[in-house]
């Protein structure tokens, strides 16, 4: 490292800046110091001579680019405005789509109900002290003794072919431990982490075993169907601990939002993920 690059170092701020660089304030920042650069240019053109006011605009222009390699931003409070103002289909643009929107609950065959569905076939039943649903102890040890199958050479596309999606051209995108899979630009599936994704894979297994209509059923509905099960996981599939219940803020650079989360404590693992509308 020069001495350079050490003293600008200093000033360097790592939350707004490299990988964590907000995409929309740089541009909305870059924007704003072409656009002040010029004025300075034009009004010392005016006042003074062209000459001075081409040297002051780009004097304004380079100090403002320092500021916004260095800090991530030139005009104070902007990773603040972008995250209130800036509307999800802009923040899309720029690579910046929040990992929660990939999770959103989807749009299914009219009259579908994941939750009655699922008492219906015999995996959920009213808990012992009648205020809530839990898994049935068929279920139950169906959906461990499929997870405790599972091996080290499991792929993604055995779950996509139990959802009945053709994997030839499915793609991929990684959203820190959360996951998307698309085919021909559609989502096909959408996993919190590497157990949900091995909770939904188990769990298909024993659908497509016992529940005579899983064939019958949507990508959709059976989506929502494995998605809403792992609001009941008792042990992550990860790590063995004990999944917990519990919301939170989610903030990434460039949006804020509140969840409801099932998360394992032992390995942090995400197995469920569901925006908390405000």
């Amino acid at each position: 490292m020069s001495v350079s690059d050490g003293v600008l170092s200093q000033f360097k701020q790592p939350e707004y800046t490299g990988e964590n660089r907000c995409m929309p304030c740089t541009v909305a920042n870059t924007l704003m110091a072409v656009g002040a650069s010029g004025t300075v240019a034009v009004g010392g053109a005016v006042v003074a001579a062209p000459l001075v006011g081409a040297a002051a605009g780009g004097a304004v222009f380079v100090v403002s680019m320092l500021a916004i390699y260095l800090r991530g931003y030139l005009v104070p409070g902007t990773p603040e405005l972008t995250k209130r103002y800036f509307p999800p289909w802009l923040l899309r643009l720029f690579g910046k789509e929040p990992v929660l929107e990939q999770h959103q609950p989807v749009e299914t065959d009219d009259g579908f109900d994941p939750e009655t569905t699922l008492v219906r076939v015999g995996a959920l039943e009213e808990c012992t002290d009648g205020d809530d649903l839990c898994l049935t102890d068929s279920f139950g040890d169906s959906w461990q003794t499929e997870l405790e199958a599972l091996d080290s050479d499991t792929g993604r596309d055995e779950l996509l072919e139990l959802l009945d999606v053709d994997t030839g051209e499915v793609e991929y995108s990684e959203f820190g431990r959360a996951f998307v899979a698309r085919l021909d630009g559609q989502t096909v599936g959408k996993w919190e982490s590497e157990a949900a994704f091995l909770a939904d894979l188990a769990a298909a297994r024993v659908f497509e075993q016992h529940f005579s209509g899983w064939a019958d059923l949507s990508v959709e509905a059976r989506g929502q169907l494995l998605n809403g099960l792992r609001l009941f996981l008792d042990v992550c599939p990860d790590c063995g601990g004990a999944p917990t219940f519990d919301s939170e803020t989610v903030e990434s650079c460039c949006s804020t939002y509140d969840v409801a989360a099932v998360t394992c404590g032992d390995c942090e693992s995400r197995l469920f993920e569901a925006r908390v509308d405000a």
